[in-house]
């Protein structure tokens, strides 16, 4: 039998050091990160006969090609190579959550500890780049949010390999300074992870709202408020006045972000319900061939979004979902409805048990779609290496879900034979 439980483990091991390096050094680390995962899903199929656990994987692939063959025959916004490598993209952040899923892998004593040093180990060599200039910065991992992104995976991959002692001893220091220190990337949208992830380590509890008071209630009412301002800067940017102080219809160049949204709306509305088809709009597969959408709806000219300066095409992962229309957003909100899902299934199986996964869990949940907000993270070398987390964290549930199936079969029969 094809042990794939090992082999995950030691890929995500590996993913999670190259979190750095993948950014500037290693840059195809993502795909071929997911084109092996790919491969052992198959393998684990073939050879251990585990077609079922990949339901979801083959029923995401199925979409995305229906979504391939439409683009190829219906709207023709681009060439097959781009849709080819669109469809490579956008597959790309399910394959490990899934494989994760369905492979459960468990790690050693041995390999929690590797973990352990490799998270202190990322989160001192991003605290030292926080401390570079500006252009070392761009030239080791091209942006200043990264080594933030980088800080705050660390902090849950250093409280997951702990359990449940990263309350004790020294661990709760470690992972608020790394929390800490991904402040100095300044980004709006990290401080409010920051709060959010400090919640989750330190103050949530299960059946936290059933023992607290009106009062707390009243504190725990503040948490998504104090969010929002510290992240208004950024809100205001991307949506209201771009990279300009003053709002001036007139300098659309200073407004390629939003424009960029506004345009998705549109593209949403005018392509009823499947969308511009892949490699049309918003992704990096849009770029090279360009896609004639841009000229369509008149943004070419626009600063960062045309064929010369294509910057901010792929800054942003929400605008690419005008790619696949009202139907294709219904089911990305239903993939991350049953990962809710399945975290409510571990916490209330066994809130001391898996207290801490729930709380990770949602830690990464809000991170990628806080992220994804201005930034392509979610199909980057960090999101796929959230996504494994969060389908290692996830797991449990599944077996939770078949024994609940088992024993309702057991009970049914039972009924039956009376």
């Amino acid at each position: 039998m094809l042990r794939l439980d090992r082999i995950c483990a030691s890929i995500f091991i590996v993913a999670f050091a190259l979190q750095l390096p993948g950014e500037t050094l290693l840059t195809f680390a993502d795909e071929l990160i997911a084109a092996i995962l790919g491969m052992l899903a198959v393998a684990d199929c073939l050879f251990n006969r585990a077609w079922k656990r990949y339901t979801l994987l083959w029923a995401i692939m199925s979409v995305v090609t229906f979504y391939a063959v439409y683009s190829l025959t219906w709207v023709h916004y681009n060439s097959l190579r781009a849709i080819v490598v669109d469809w490579i993209i956008q597959l790309k952040p399910f394959v490990p959550f899934i494989v994760f899923l369905a492979v459960k892998p468990v790690f050693s004593k041995a390999q929690l500890q590797t973990l352990r040093v490799i998270a202190i180990i990322n989160a001192a060599a991003s605290t030292i780049l926080l401390f570079m200039p500006g252009y070392v910065i761009r030239a080791a991992v091209g942006h200043i949010s990264v080594p933030g992104i980088v800080l705050l995976l660390s902090s849950v991959v250093y409280a997951l390999s702990c359990g449940n002692d990263y309350r004790r001893g020294i661990n709760p220091y470690i992972i608020v300074a790394m929390l800490c220190a991904g402040l100095m990337c300044t980004r709006s949208k990290y401080y409010g992870m920051f709060i959010i992830a400090l919640f989750f380590f330190f103050m949530y509890s299960p059946g936290i709202l059933r023992r607290i008071s009106w009062r707390r209630y009243a504190l725990l009412a503040l948490l998504p408020l104090l969010v929002i301002i510290v992240g208004w800067s950024k809100f205001s940017y991307y949506f209201l006045t771009g990279n300009s102080n003053s709002y001036d219809p007139e300098v659309l160049e200073s407004y390629a972000r939003p424009v960029l949204y506004a345009t998705g709306a549109l593209i949403i509305a005018d392509h009823i319900p499947f969308g511009s088809g892949l490699a049309s709009f918003a992704s990096w597969a849009s770029i090279d061939p360009y896609s004639n959408i841009y000229h369509e709806y008149g943004i070419s000219k626009v600063y960062g979004l045309s064929p010369e300066r294509p910057w901010f095409i792929c800054d942003a992962f929400y605008p690419s979902l005008a790619q696949f229309g009202i139907i294709g957003i219904i089911l990305f909100a239903w993939f991350w409805i049953y990962i809710i899902s399945l975290l409510k299934k571990l916490i209330r199986s066994n809130p001391v048990r898996y207290h801490l996964d729930f709380a990770c869990g949602w830690i990464i949940i809000f991170f990628i779609l806080i992220e994804s907000i201005a930034s392509t993270t979610f199909v980057k070398t960090e999101g796929m290496c959230a996504m494994m987390m969060l389908g290692l964290i996830c797991a449990p549930a599944l077996r939770i879900h078949s024994n609940e199936q088992f024993n309702e079969h057991s009970d049914n029969q039972q009924t039956n034979g009376k």
